[in-house]
């Protein structure tokens, strides 16, 4: 979404700890694509919290979604290809990240759980900001 000019991305996928989907990163892509061309000013990315026992509770991103990419790699998926796409779209979205120009700062709240693909996705961003949790 966009906040004045602050591109905010959520990543919205909390029954998983926001694990990442190739659906996720599909979707991030053409949206950073087009800030780097308009006059966004800088990326906020975020994590959506989940519930459990009734409690709200922290995650940024658990990593990449383990469980759907292992099963496509042995052939229990309809999409056989997910494996090798998620990595290289996850890949190239990293890089698009890393590669921002100057005027168009990251910064990723590290609030709960980064692992990995969330690790990835904020990394290669200018600002990281963690909390206790």
């Amino acid at each position: 979404s966009l906040s004045a000019n602050l591109g905010i991305l959520q990543l919205n996928n909390p029954s998983s700890l926001n694990a990442l989907t190739l659906e996720m990163i599909r979707s991030m892509t053409p949206i950073l694509k087009q800030w780097q061309k308009t006059g966004v000013r800088a990326t906020l990315m975020v994590g959506t919290p989940y519930e459990k026992n009734g409690k709200t509770k922290p995650a940024f991103c658990a990593g990449g979604d383990v469980k759907k990419v292992y099963l496509a790699g042995i052939g229990k998926e309809d999409n056989k290809s997910l494996t090798a796409d998620f990595f290289r779209e996850e890949y190239q979205l990293n890089h698009m990240i890393a590669t921002q120009a100057p005027h168009l700062p990251q910064v990723s709240i590290w609030d709960g759980v980064v692992m990995g693909g969330g690790v990835g996705l904020s990394v290669h961003g200018k600002y990281r900001v963690a909390t206790e949790r």
